[in-house]
């Protein structure tokens, strides 16, 4: 038996399983990209349960038909290969096949247990951060990391994952210092270099924001396509609330789009930026064509809320009916058969909130809040983060202007103005509201 780079026991002699495996989790706490040795580590150590584990996910994480049979492949091995496993990595590999069968409050479960009985499994416990993010979930969030803080106190990463876990419980102060220290401690941290965005663009502080961003993005050149975009994208935001226009879309062009056209969470980043931008009133050219049409031949919808929200508006801007027929189709069947813990967010929030994003691509602004109404003060389940979510407000506040409910739609723009006094972006479309209400 070796021990792998946090000191957790793994039940191999090997000390490539070993190597494959610190290069896997560092790629995933880290956002860098050695992940694919893990399939070949396993196939090589069979009798390593966590290895398979490991692969299973990895499995999970492909975005394409092969996920089905990867996932299957090494979470049958992980299975036979229990018997002689350590209790975490028994644990662990739970959590993982709950994750597969769709299981989440199975998964969060076995997190739990893994952050009481098992603390330097930090692996576990960002897994578990992101279980807890796709379900809006900021308390155990930051509980997770909380638990296992003290074992990882010389660990950069355990102070990234703290910092945003800060932030999304809106302790600003906190969140800001561990998000800094975590950078002293390692430069490349490009997850505390977002939590850090996170803070400065909440409080509106956008000059401090561009040149924190701007100092470390030379750091982020060899993280994986998600954290490349989305810390860029973190950048454009600071630009257009600015209302510098012209910066995000070049942004758009060179860093946000076309690092991996078929990935998720790239599509993501694109679609949240161009949907901002056209909700301000910008012109973002043809840019909807191309995008959309990757958004359309995508093998895997379905996947969370909070994706799905952010295809169907693409789709309709890209006039693909089959793709957006088949998004709302899949979406309004987890309404009915989903597991119980993400059931009604399928059918209370996100395919209502589908529905308002379509009329609202198509123009019809007061069907777009008939729809929308009733899912506005749950959004928070569909995951997400705050600065991520913001675009759904925008939708809202943007069609209650737009459909004339001004009664409506001018307390929530003076919340947001108090919030973040002088915000060029938030200044303006109350103004606009105040002078089409008059």
């Amino acid at each position: 038996m070796l021990n792998d780079a946090y000191g957790n026991p793994v039940t191999t002699n090997s000390a490539d399983t070993i190597k494959v495996i610190d290069a896997f989790v560092d790629s995933y706490i880290g956002f860098g990209t050695d992940f694919s040795g893990i399939f070949g580590a396993a196939d090589r150590d069979p009798d390593c349960a966590i290895a398979a584990a490991y692969a299973t996910l990895l499995g999970l994480f492909v975005e394409t038909p092969a996920r089905v049979e990867l996932s299957t492949k090494y979470a049958n091995q992980a299975k036979a290969a229990l018997g002689n496993a350590t209790e975490r990595e028994r644990i662990f590999t739970a959590a993982v096949l709950c994750l597969r069968e769709l299981d989440v409050a199975g998964a969060l479960a076995h997190f739990r247990t893994l952050a009481s009985d098992h603390p330097g499994d930090l692996f576990a416990i960002k897994l578990g951060q992101n279980t807890y993010f796709n379900l809006g979930d900021d308390d155990g969030l930051l509980w997770l990391i909380n638990q296992v803080f003290d074992r990882h106190k010389d660990c950069a990463y355990a102070y990234g994952m703290r910092a945003f876990g800060h932030e999304q419980k809106s302790n600003f102060g906190q969140a800001e210092a561990d998000g800094r220290l975590a950078t002293e401690m390692k430069r490349k941290e490009p997850w505390a270099h977002h939590a850090v965005a996170h803070v400065l663009l909440t409080q509106g502080r956008h000059d401090e924001g561009i040149k924190w961003m701007d100092d470390l993005s030379n750091e982020w050149d060899d993280r994986n396509s998600f954290m490349f975009t989305h810390n860029w994208w973190h950048q454009a935001l600071f630009f257009l609330e600015q209302e510098d226009f012209q910066t995000p879309l070049k942004l758009y062009d060179e860093k946000i789009w076309g690092v991996d056209k078929t990935y998720s969470l790239d599509q993501v980043n694109a679609i949240s930026l161009l949907w901002r931008l056209e909700q301000l009133g910008v012109d973002v050219g043809d840019r909807w064509t191309d995008l959309s049409s990757f958004v359309a031949a995508r093998t895997l919808i379905n996947d969370q809320p909070f994706f799905d929200m952010h295809y169907v508006y693409a789709l309709a801007r890209g006039g693909h009916a089959d793709a957006l027929e088949a998004l709302m189709a899949g979406a309004e069947k987890l309404g009915r058969d989903a597991p119980g813990l993400t059931r009604a967010v399928w059918s209370d929030v996100a395919v209502p909130s589908m529905r308002g994003y379509i009329s609202l691509a198509q123009g019809d602004h007061k069907g777009a809040v008939r729809q929308m109404a009733a899912a506005q003060p749950r959004l928070q389940e569909i995951g997400g983060s705050h600065a991520q979510r913001d675009m759904f407000q925008l939708a809202w506040v943007t069609s209650l202007v737009e459909a004339g409910k001004f009664d409506r739609a001018l307390p929530i723009l003076e919340a947001r103005l108090a919030f973040r006094q002088g915000v060029a972006m938030d200044t303006h479309l109350l103004e606009n509201a105040r002078a089409r209400a008059t």
